[in-house]
């Protein structure tokens, strides 16, 4: 399994959750899937870059920067991010888009069922 570098998703139940793992598997499908391993955790947690690849077309898309420009993740705070991934939440949150239509949204390292 491979977590996504830089980004956190809405956590299963949580509200965005679905939302969040159906545009994943949106902008996956079909697709070549290019990862770049960025770290590896504890038990073997592998964090990257997960890139879309189309097979027939020069079509790429950073899977982790798409859920951001969605509204659908946080840019990770708790550990590495990076300034482009900083800059699309901020954009989102601006434009009210996914889960920044809340007021309040809770960030899933905060997320208590």
């Amino acid at each position: 399994m491979v977590y996504l570098w830089g980004i956190q998703a809405p956590r299963p139940g949580q509200p965005f959750g679905a939302a969040a793992t159906e545009a994943a598997g949106r902008i996956c499908k079909g697709k070549r899937l290019r990862v770049v391993a960025r770290s590896a955790g504890p038990e073997g947690r592998i964090a990257g870059s997960v890139v879309a690849e189309g097979k027939e077309t020069s079509e790429r898309q950073d899977v982790g920067r798409a859920l951001i420009r969605l509204g659908l993740a946080w840019q990770d705070q708790r550990g590495p991010s990076s300034a482009r991934l900083r800059s699309l939440e901020q954009k989102a949150r601006r434009e009210e888009a996914g889960l920044w239509q809340r007021a309040d949204p809770t960030p899933p390292w905060a997320w208590r069922e």
